[in-house]
Parts: structure tokens; sequence; C-alpha cells
């Protein structure tokens, strides 16, 4: 199973899109996108991958600038 967590927070567990954020999706299964990016999207997010040995690769978004484009995260 996959998780992608922003801190604590859990915004998708496996294909179930946890947040409320409507502007987060999954895309080709595992990758998060973040549309309209804001910010307050700038941090850390994580993805878990569930294992027999639990593996997690963490992104650092920072915001520089507007972006028209949607953010993909890859997992």
């Amino acid at each position: 199973m996959v998780v992608w967590k922003r801190g604590i927070a859990v915004l998708t567990a496996g294909a179930v899109k946890v947040t409320p954020d409507e502007r987060m999706e999954l895309v080709n299964g595992f990758d998060l996108q973040i549309r309209d990016v804001q910010g307050q999207d700038a941090g850390e997010y994580t993805c878990q991958l569930g294992t027999l040995t639990p593996k997690e690769i963490t992104h650092t978004l920072e915001i520089l600038g507007k972006s028209f484009l949607p953010i993909t995260l890859n997992c």
C-alpha cells in the first residue's frame, strides 16, 4: 500500500484520497498531483510504501513564484 502524508496528516491511503483538498489527486496510481499550487502548499510530502520492510521518500516543496501548471510528486 502507498500512503502520502504531509507532516502527520494523511493525504492518501492506497487509492483513497483522505484529504478534503480538491486540488490534490493521485495520478499514475502512486504519484501525488497538486493543482493551483499556493504558498501554503510549501513543505515536506512523504510517500510511504507498505512493504515487508517499509520504505519512504520525502519531497520538499518550495514555492518560488506563481505556477499555472500542476506539480507532481513521484513515489
